[in-house]
């Protein structure tokens, strides 16, 4: 394996630089000056508003202004008024936390190998959204009627080998999936695999994937025009339905050569899949919470598409290999209920934006960390770990890598190697009767069956 060029310990001083690197005092005050967040020197400094908002900073939208000052003191030492800090939520802040963002998320130091897969890169595109105060519409519209009149919207675009967010955006909570992945799609690279749910189907994005010679797998609509080709050259309407009445439960079927559109039609593999009982409940479940209905035929069947050839990938793993997908789901899931981004009462705008940034920076540490320590915990030991639980101990020790980079000024390898360790023993990721994990689906892992089904 590639990590045989590195000790451990070696891996773990690379990382804690990193870290070293994108939270470096001299840079965070040299931005500071460049944004206008400083302007002449004061006690508040710009590793203490790093501090509060990033690493501190999973209260700035719940807690009064008192409580963060006094987090703020007992944490670094520096004791500001409530006032003071008040002031402090201003647009040249928000910028300087906007450009810290950026930077820390383009910024890579640590040289880590990708796991190995079929596939360059494994591309998986995502949003997250949550309602916002009333208050905030002019600047974060929402859907109104029953929600709220502000929202935001946050894409993401996760590597799923490298651990990667290859791009995260902040929008209004009503923009377009669709529309975000088309510019998404212009950025795929020969080798690369698209993973979208439905909100970012777009035929003519297929087309586009196939001509840059990379591969996609994704849903498609009960209601899509699917054809076949007759002898002839006129064209056969397939009627899904009839094609999957008689489908058992977990039963894939596969058309290897169809075309689906109505005005312009793209060639693809079609592969029906009938769901079991159980995952059938769960989709049921699902539809209820969100009040969506569907047509019960329609419901108990899912219909992927994919240009991937049947050597590369066959039609019993198409669904194995589309279910990784959930691997953001079960970020999404880490951002709302430890990090609890969502819960935002009305405060001030430029508050609410430091909050925003300063926590998406901080969920990018932590999805880092979370993604090489279970890199290292398979290559070094074959032991693989709860992305949730993980997720958890790292934010956990967060206040510890705060001390190590702001505080005492040593290297935080110590506190990872502590990390690493806890993780080791605790964060092993429980099996699920009959589901494939996702090192399985890679293929980094023996089945111990020939095919283990996925959730739907």
């Amino acid at each position: 394996m590639s990590t045989d060029k590195y000790t451990l310990a070696e891996e773990l001083r690379m990382l804690g630089e990193e870290f070293r690197s994108k939270f470096s005092v001299n840079h965070l005050q040299e931005l500071a000056y460049q944004t206008g967040m400083i302007q002449r020197k004061r006690k508040f400094r710009a590793q203490d508003l790093v501090s509060l908002c990033v690493f501190l900073g999973q209260t700035i939208s719940s807690e009064s202004l008192v409580h963060l000052c006094t987090r703020l003191n007992e944490a670094t030492g520096i004791c500001i008024s409530a006032e003071a800090l008040n002031k402090r939520w201003n647009e040249r802040t928000v910028q300087f936390l906007k450009e810290l963002f950026l930077h820390a998320f383009r910024q890579k130091v640590c040289p880590s190998a990708p796991l190995s897969s079929r596939f360059t890169r494994i591309r998986i595109l995502d949003s997250t959204s949550f309602q916002l105060p009333a208050s905030y519409a002019s600047s974060y519209k929402g859907n109104g009627g029953g929600s709220s009149e502000s929202g935001v919207k946050i894409q993401l675009e996760y590597e799923l080998l490298s651990g990667e967010f290859m791009e995260l955006e902040v929008d209004h909570g009503v923009s377009s999936d669709a529309k975000y992945g088309q510019k998404r799609t212009k950025t795929l690279e020969a080798g690369d695999l698209a993973l979208r749910d439905l909100g970012y189907h777009y035929i003519g994005d297929l087309e586009h994937i196939t001509e840059s010679e990379a591969y996609y797998i994704s849903r498609i609509r009960w209601n899509t025009q699917v054809y076949q080709k007759d002898e002839d050259g006129s064209w056969i309407l397939l009627n899904i339905e009839a094609l999957t009445k008689d489908l058992q439960e977990g039963e894939t079927v596969e058309l290897p050569e169809v075309y689906i559109g109505l005005e312009y039609k793209h060639r693809t593999r079609l592969i029906l899949y009938r769901l079991t009982q159980d995952e059938w409940d769960k989709r049921l479940a699902h539809h209820k919470k969100m009040k969506k209905k569907m047509p019960k035929a329609a419901s108990r069947v899912n219909l992927l598409v994919t240009n991937t050839s049947p050597e590369k990938l066959p039609a019993t793993e198409v669904y194995p290999f589309y279910s990784l997908r959930w691997q953001v789901e079960v970020l999404f899931k880490t951002w709302k209920s430890i990090f609890r981004i969502h819960a935002v009462k009305p405060m001030k705008l430029e508050r609410f934006q430091c909050h925003l940034y300063g926590q998406l920076l901080r969920l990018c540490l932590v999805a880092s960390i979370t993604y090489q320590m279970r890199r290292l915990l398979w290559e070094k030991h074959q032991k693989e770990t709860s992305e949730f639980k993980c997720a958890y101990m790292v934010q956990v020790y967060l206040v510890r890598i705060h001390a190590a980079l702001f505080c005492t000024f040593q290297h935080p390898v110590s506190v990872l190697s502590r990390l690493f360790q806890d993780v080791s023993k605790n964060g092993k990721k429980a099996r699920r009767y009959q589901k494939a994990t996702p090192f399985e689906i890679l293929g980094l892992i023996e089945k111990s069956t020939a095919q283990l089904p996925v959730a739907a």
